[in-house]
């Protein structure tokens, strides 16, 4: 009985022991194809967003490497996240309150960042509030955690080295990501965030320019770096002198160059408080831009069509082309007695292209067409007017 026993317990280990070798075996092949078959990897690394790519790409230097391949071939896709209170409305019924510090548009935005297949690099960020407890469905109402800046919480949720540019304005424009919808906040509670990611080709960077000092010495702006368009953003307070995007169209000028300098003055800049215009700078042989000034007698539907057909006419590529639409807080549904005109009338020129922009208290930039012909730069600065830019990169 006792030799039984003992060749029970030999029969048993053996069996143990295979059963071990055969899960090794297992184990190594599964190491082997997960770290040695490129072509496995890259065909189900093609299958995550960004987010998770970037995971991945913390777990060895195979995993690093094709990562970083399959990101640089989504270097394209521009996306963004945003809240408006009428979208909102005529969908379907919300929660008071969301589990995010940013409400609505925090949600939203979480969302973006987790299913968006690139890596954010720039960041423009408009918002009709300063301080998170005042988004709609936050949860905030902690006082000291209702101070923290909006800036905080956006830098927060990005990568560590995307450039934000962040400010404050009386009201937004925003579309939605699958292109159905584009509407405009008055006031409302609006906010988009538009998400650049690094692009073959083209330079996107931030800039800031003091409004008493001159332009090239401090801006950063490389005179001969082909720039093609500059978003700028100057707060009331620095609207005692020539606002800087008109000083730096004037300078372009005598260079002999004309890119679209387009933008508002805002409320407030949250990315900085000094006495500057925030801009954003695109630059490249891809990039191409053009802007068309809607003046005070464009007051219907009919001539907003008008004029956006020049820049229609313009014939930019309009396949990964965004538009930009900078508004006197004047006009809107006051002006047009109707909610939406300028971007409905956008969108009927421009169903692919996705619209932002804000409600401004004054605007600056004018009609850059690519076959316009200056002979001195045109006025810049103007009020009760709406500037819209369109951005293509090829």
């Amino acid at each position: 009985m006792e030799v039984l026993g003992e060749e029970n317990e030999i029969i048993v280990r053996e069996q143990e022991e295979e059963l071990l070798h055969q899960q090794d075996q297992e184990e190594s092949n599964i190491r082997y194809v997960m770290t040695e078959l490129h072509e496995f990897l890259k065909r189900l690394f093609k299958k995550l967003p960004a987010q998770s790519l970037l995971n991945c790409s913390r777990v060895c230097k195979r995993w690093n490497s094709v990562a970083a391949l399959i990101l640089k071939s989504r270097e394209n896709c521009i996306t963004w996240a945003q809240y408006n209170y009428h979208i909102a409305s005529g969908s379907s019924p919300s929660p008071a309150f969301v589990p995010h510090s940013l409400g609505y548009f925090g949600l939203d935005l979480y969302n973006c960042l987790k299913e968006t297949w690139s890596v954010p690099a720039s960041c423009l960020f408009f918002s009709e509030f300063q301080t998170a407890d005042k988004f709609h469905g936050s949860l905030i109402t902690d006082k000291k955690k209702s101070s923290v800046t909006i800036q905080k919480h956006i830098e927060a949720a990005m990568p560590a080295s995307c450039d934000i540019l962040s400010v404050t304005v009386p009201g937004t424009i925003s579309t939605t990501r699958d292109l159905a919808n584009c509407a405009e906040s008055e006031g409302e509670g609006g906010a988009v965030a538009i998400l650049f990611p690094k692009m073959e080709g083209v330079q996107i960077y931030k800039v800031s320019i003091q409004n008493h000092r001159g332009i090239w010495e401090q801006s950063g702006v490389e005179r001969h770096q082909n720039v093609k368009c500059i978003l700028t953003m100057t707060s009331n307070t620095s609207m005692s002198t020539s606002p800087a995007g008109e000083r730096l169209q004037n300078t372009f000028f005598r260079d002999g160059q004309t890119p679209v300098i387009a933008g508002a003055v805002i409320d407030y800049s949250l990315s900085d408080t000094s006495d500057s215009t925030e801009c954003i700078v695109f630059a490249g042989d891809r990039v191409n831009a053009a802007s068309i000034l809607l003046d005070e007698n464009v007051d219907t539907e009919e001539d907003v069509i008008r004029e956006l057909t020049q820049l229609k006419n313009a014939g930019l590529s309009e396949t990964n082309s965004i538009g930009f639409m900078f508004a006197c807080i004047g006009r809107g549904s006051e002006f047009f007695q109707e909610w939406d005109v300028e971007s409905k009338a956008f969108r009927k020129i421009f169903p692919r292209t996705p619209l932002f922009g804000v409600f401004g208290n004054g605007e600056i930039g004018c009609t850059n067409l690519p076959k316009s012909k200056w002979k001195k730069v045109p006025q810049m600065t103007h009020g009760y007017t709406t500037i819209i830019c369109l951005i293509s990169f090829g």
